[in-house]
C-alpha cells in the first residue's frame, strides 16, 4: 500500500462503501481482495497522511469493516438507495472537519496528489466543491466540498433530486485537470478486479 508525503489538511476523509455492486454478484466491493488487503484499506492508506478524519460510508457489513479499524456511519433511512449523495450527507453530518472529500472504495489507484492539488483549488478560486477531470471525463465520485453544504444536500435530497452533477451545480465549483491514465481506474466486474490485481502486483514489485 502506498503513502504520501503531501501535508495534512482538516479534511475528513469519507470512503464511499454504499454501493450494491450490482455488476459484482451482490458483493460489497470494498470487502474484495486486492493483493492481502481490501479494496477500502487500500484507499484509506493512500489518504490516511493528507487528512486529519476518516470516516467509512456503508449500509451493510459494519461489524466486518469495523474489525479493519473503520469507524462507520449508514445513510440516513429516508435517503436508503438514493445513491452517493446520501453518503456525502451522512458523512457531512458527521464529520467535525471543515472539509470532507469523497473517496469510492473501488478506486485503489487514485492520484497521492489529488487532495493536495483539490484543496488548493478550493481555496485560491473560492469554490465550494470542487472534482477531478481526466481523459474528457469528470470523476464528481472524489469531491472536496465544505461541510457547510449540509443543509443544501439536505434539501436537494428532500426534494427527491439524487443527481451529482446537480447538486454540484447549484453550487461554486471547479473542475481540477488531471493527467489522463488509469489513477481513476474502477473495480466493477471480476474482470476489472483481475486487471486491478495485474496492476498491483506490477506496482509492489
Amino acid at each position: 500500500m502506498i503513502g504520501t508525503m503531501h501535508e495534512s489538511h482538516d479534511v475528513c476523509a469519507l470512503l464511499l462503501a454504499g454501493g450494491q455492486g450490482r455488476r459484482m454478484g451482490g458483493q460489497d466491493k470494498g470487502l474484495l481482495n486486492l493483493g492481502r488487503y481490501p479494496l477500502v484499506v487500500h484507499a484509506r492508506e493512500r489518504i490516511r497522511p493528507q487528512v486529519t478524519e476518516i470516516l467509512l460510508s456503508a449500509n451493510r457489513n459494519h461489524d466486518l469493516y469495523r474489525g479493519w479499524g473503520f469507524s462507520v456511519i449508514a445513510d440516513e433511512e429516508e435517503y436508503l438507495g438514493t445513491g452517493p449523495l446520501a453518503g456525502l450527507y451522512a458523512g457531512l453530518a458527521h464529520a467535525t472537519s471543515s472539509l470532507v472529500l469523497t473517496l469510492p472504495c473501488d478506486t485503489p489507484f487514485f492520484p497521492d496528489t489529488l487532495l493536495h492539488r483539490l484543496f488548493q483549488a478550493l481555496s485560491t478560486r473560492d469554490a465550494e466543491i470542487v472534482f477531478p477531470v481526466s481523459g474528457g471525463h469528470s470523476h464528481q465520485a472524489f469531491l472536496l466540498c465544505r461541510t457547510h453544504l449540509k443543509d443544501s444536500l439536505k434539501k436537494y435530497l428532500d426534494s427527491g433530486q439524487h443527481q451529482v452533477l446537480g447538486w454540484v451545480q447549484s453550487h461554486r465549483h471547479v473542475a481540477v485537470s488531471f493527467p489522463d491514465g488509469d489513477d481513476f481506474f474502477n473495480v466493477n466486474t471480476p474482470e476489472e478486479l483481475a486487471r486491478a490485481e495485474a496492476h498491483h502486483a506490477e506496482m509492489s514489485r
